[in-house]
């Protein structure tokens, strides 16, 4: 199984992140098929894998250049995903009001409005904003910068709500949750 195919089945919010990481290292090679070929061989396994991996590179390529998103943007399979993410924190929130859910978001929350602050950006949603966040500390993390014990604490908030709410996401998609509130 391909990388991107396994995240997306275990953990929707790590495939998102892995995604995100993808499109910046084809927009970081050129879109040159040569580059994207070295990286792959990097780590696959096996011819097989090689493969499949490079098939898998060459459809995000394509992808990526059909949706008009070679210097900046995502996939649009990606801001739905986060949609739905965002439909399904809503619905634990305010439908289902699960207990623990609502303890993390209440956790994260100032956190989020503080990311928001420092960053002086704005995201559609409380999903994007934590997505956001984890993305910029996994980029940090890459170019072995400083990070405050501050923002290490804000970000672990961030990780356990989507963490949460990944396997929430995955119950659902498996047809385990129960929304019949009757």
């Amino acid at each position: 199984m391909i990388v991107a195919e396994e995240k997306k089945k275990e953990n929707i919010a790590e495939y998102i992140l892995f995604i995100w990481q993808m499109q910046d290292l084809v927009r970081a090679a050129n879109f040159k098929k040569e580059m994207v070929e070295g990286f792959v061989q990097s780590y696959a396994e096996s011819d097989e894998n090689y493969k499949k991996e490079k098939r898998w590179f060459m459809e995000l390529m394509a992808d990526m250049k059909d949706e008009g998103i070679e210097k900046k943007g995502n996939l649009s399979e990606i801001t739905e995903l986060i949609s739905e993410m965002f439909y399904l924190h809503n619905t634990l929130l305010n439908v289902i009001k699960d207990k623990k859910y609502t303890e993390l978001f209440e956790e994260a929350q100032p956190n989020m409005a503080a990311y928001l602050q420092k960053a002086g950006g704005s995201t559609s949603n409380d999903v994007e904003t934590c997505l956001t966040a984890l993305y910029g500390l996994l980029v940090l993390r890459l170019k072995k910068a400083d990070i405050s014990e501050e923002t290490e604490k804000a970000m672990e908030t961030f990780s356990r709500l989507m963490a949460y709410l990944s396997q929430k996401y995955k119950a659902m998609k498996k047809g385990e949750m129960n929304f019949n509130l009757n």
